[in-house]
């Protein structure tokens, strides 16, 4: 009776032991697919995002797909100046209490326009860019815009002499 009674102990011993290791494994397991679960769309996230924010390549020119580009880069400069206008004449108007317009306007209204539209143009062209899908190419027009008014570009982007030698101006 005791060897009998040591045996089912042992059994069950084993039992709770291959138990417990089943659901250790179980549980490993599971945290391990669920942390590749989650490195995978994490990847597949930071994947999509340097597609969508990286550098695109030209189609060669006189094409259809060349036309879309055109058309798509021409609709982000159309709505990105619009929305500045929008933006910026009530904004010098209330906001300094100058009266005019660029044509008729006094002086003061004129330069205040020109300073206050640069930067918030240059910041419309990044974000509407990037709504469009092309950030890389307005981000390297807008440094370029910046660096006409004597800000050095590698103040502003880090990369901006390796994308240089690729922009393609048309």
């Amino acid at each position: 009776m005791i060897s009998a009674w040591s045996s089912s102990s042992i059994s069950a011993r084993q039992t709770t032991r291959q138990f417990s290791k089943t659901t250790t494994d179980k549980a490993a397991k599971e945290t391990i697919s669920k942390m590749k679960e989650t490195s995978d769309s994490t990847s597949s996230l930071s994947s999509f995002w340097k597609w969508y924010l990286g550098p695109r390549e030209m189609p060669p020119r006189w094409t259809l797909p060349w036309y879309r580009e055109i058309v798509l880069i021409c609709t982000v400069f159309a709505i990105t100046g619009s929305s500045t206008m929008v933006l910026v004449r009530p904004a010098v108007s209330k906001g300094l209490g100058l009266k005019g317009s660029l044509k008729d306007g006094p002086w003061s209204y004129r330069i205040c326009s020109i300073v206050v539209m640069t930067p918030i143009y240059a910041t419309l062209l990044v974000v509407v860019g990037t709504i469009f899908g092309r950030h890389h190419y307005f981000r390297h027009f807008s440094v370029k815009m910046w660096s006409r008014f004597g800000i050095p570009p590698e103040m502003l982007d880090e990369t901006y002499h390796i994308t240089k030698k690729n922009f393609r101006k048309w």
